[in-house]
């Protein structure tokens, strides 16, 4: 057996109650694509003062409801559980297992039938020397395998290969090849990358991604072009000055206008 499918109530973990720190991340409205003064929240993330991501929640950009969330569960400063809400219901959980270096070990991934906990699947981890991961082997509830995953990782820690073998399941992003080429500037960062992609519905797909920086090293635009080399979309991105904090990202659809 790759992966023990129980757990103690206490890898449960609990639900930190303070509250330190809320992000709330707004959207603008836009006028015949320019941009308004109005503006409506559409993520709020929730800290406590051990810096514990504890609660994110989305609000519904019609509605402006808060709909789904995400509830994370620590053990100390290990997250070991999360829950997924939709609608205001519980839909999926996944129970994380720690080695003794503390590395994500295992994944218990539940759904849910009347609000009764199922088994979905189970993955196990294993690592390259280096620390990143080098597999991923999910199991079904009757410990039958759906499908290995192998990594492979440039000296950047840039993933730049993905081996899928599927027997009974796919993984949840649907990837069975991925091959990734990087380039890098003289101060080692990304400046530019084109993935290949192989997925379980028997479609390729293909894109590059360009990045330009700031002096500080945050990312200020990503330009994301198809196999063609035309513009799919660009995102920029503006740093508050002195605080270096991410402040605004505007995006651009394929023709450069304002999204």
């Amino acid at each position: 057996m790759l992966l023990s499918l129980n757990f103690t109530a206490r890898s449960q973990g609990i639900k930190p109650q303070n509250v330190y720190r809320v992000t709330v991340t707004s959207r603008y409205v836009l006028e015949e694509g320019e941009r308004t003064s109005q503006f409506h929240a559409v993520n709020q993330q929730i800290s406590d003062s051990l810096g514990r991501l504890h609660t994110e929640i989305d609000y519904d950009w019609e509605t402006r409801y808060p709909d789904n969330y995400r509830w994370h569960y620590f053990d100390s400063l290990l997250m070991v559980r999360t829950d997924f809400f939709a609608r205001e219901r519980i839909e999926k959980r996944i129970v994380y297992e720690y080695d003794s270096g503390g590395q994500v070990s295992g994944e218990l991934h539940y759904g849910f039938q009347d609000e009764d906990s199922v088994l979905l699947r189970a993955i196990e981890f294993s690592y390259h020397p280096s620390g990143l991961k080098g597999q991923a082997v999910a199991l079904n509830n009757e410990e039958r395998r759906l499908y290995r995953a192998r990594f492979t990782f440039d000296d950047r820690g840039t993933e730049i290969s993905r081996r899928v073998t599927a027997r009974r399941g796919d993984p949840d992003d649907g990837i069975l090849r991925l091959d990734r080429e990087a380039e890098y500037d003289s101060l080692g960062l990304l400046i530019s990358e084109t993935v290949k992609l192989r997925m379980n519905d028997r479609t390729r797909k293909e894109y590059k991604r360009k990045y330009k920086y700031d002096a500080d090293g945050n990312i200020i635009e990503i330009l994301e072009l198809d196999d063609r080399g035309e513009q799919v979309a660009r995102m920029e991105y503006d740093w508050q000055q002195g605080r270096n904090r991410l402040s605004r990202i505007r995006y651009y659809d394929e023709n450069d206008q304002l999204e």
